[in-house]
């Protein structure tokens, strides 16, 4: 198993963070959630920072093609429109789950700025 982690420097882009939360509320998180060989994805941002991403967890590296990224399944881009500033590809080493185990992390779907409609003062 591989962990992804893609980020957007986004201090040169006029891009609203409340347009990125809607494309994940809206369409982004449906599309990626039927993605094969993912096991989860996590968008993470900092405002502050204009800083944007995911984490992904997926099965290999067949599942995963680097140069589609950042591409939705169906082979649309996202609302940035541009390469992401920095891609890392890791082996997993671990994964544990905390005491709510498997339970909570599937509280953990559907949570989040983007799905809850809200926007985060910092």
């Amino acid at each position: 198993m591989y962990v992804v982690i893609v980020a957007f420097d986004l201090k040169d882009s006029a891009i609203d963070f409340a347009e990125l939360r809607a494309w994940v509320h809206d369409r982004a998180a449906d599309d990626y959630s039927r993605l094969p060989g993912m096991r989860f994805k996590a968008w993470f941002s900092d405002e502050r920072k204009r800083l944007w991403g995911a984490v992904y967890l997926v099965e290999s590296m067949s599942s995963f093609d680097r140069d589609k990224i950042p591409l939705l399944p169906d082979g649309a881009t996202g609302p940035v429109g541009t390469r992401p500033t920095s891609i890392m590809f890791l082996e997993l080493e671990a994964f544990v789950a905390g005491p709510d185990g498997i339970a909570g992390i599937e509280a953990l779907t559907r949570q989040g700025l983007s799905m809850v409609g809200g926007s985060h003062d910092h």
